[in-house]
């Protein structure tokens, strides 16, 4: 069963995808949870302290996922799959980072660099050709690409094994 903080969170995350973060008031987030806004007050102090529970679990999902893959092609089918099965919530984490507090934009970034490291590691024995800058902007293209990728109209299932080709192409090139 799903929690009221949770109908919150996902209420929030597929409104902040639709309409960015200052076009939602917490009434609309109430609203699409079925409770009033007020009432999400119970569950978050502010709608920043939504927005910035949507960026740290994306981001402690992702850095979990990666942490725990056995090489480079498990870590794409990984993010593809997150980013696909949780487009909301990816497109919020790409296009909301600025509306977040510094100190949450600090701890997202130190987090990423953990996450690109994880990618570069399972790069490197692939790609013994590419310098550590190289490492670094290929894999940082590719997440870039794949994370953009929740900003396209419509659904992204049936786009899944283009986009792991193109991840992979994105690598091998």
């Amino acid at each position: 069963m799903t929690t009221r903080r949770e109908q919150l969170l996902e209420s929030a995350a597929d409104l902040f995808a639709a309409k960015g973060f200052h076009g939602v008031g917490i009434d609309d987030i109430g609203e699409a949870a079925g409770i009033t806004g007020p009432g999400v007050y119970r569950h978050f102090p502010s709608k920043q302290a939504l927005l910035e529970t949507l960026v740290d679990r994306t981001m402690d999902r992702m850095l979990d996922l990666a942490e725990h893959a056995e090489d480079l092609d498990t870590l794409v089918d990984l993010h593809v799959t997150l980013v696909t099965e949780q487009k909301p919530l990816i497109s919020v984490w790409v296009r909301e980072q600025a509306a977040l507090a510094e100190d949450v934009r600090r701890s997202l970034r130190t987090r990423m660099r953990r996450y690109e490291q994880v990618w570069r590691d399972a790069l490197t024995p692939r790609r013994p050709d590419l310098g550590s800058d190289e490492l670094s902007l290929v894999v940082g293209a590719t997440l870039a690409m794949l994370n953009a990728s929740s900003l396209i109209e419509g659904p992204l299932q049936e786009r899944r094994p283009l986009l792991c080709r193109l991840a992979h192409a994105t690598l091998d090139a």
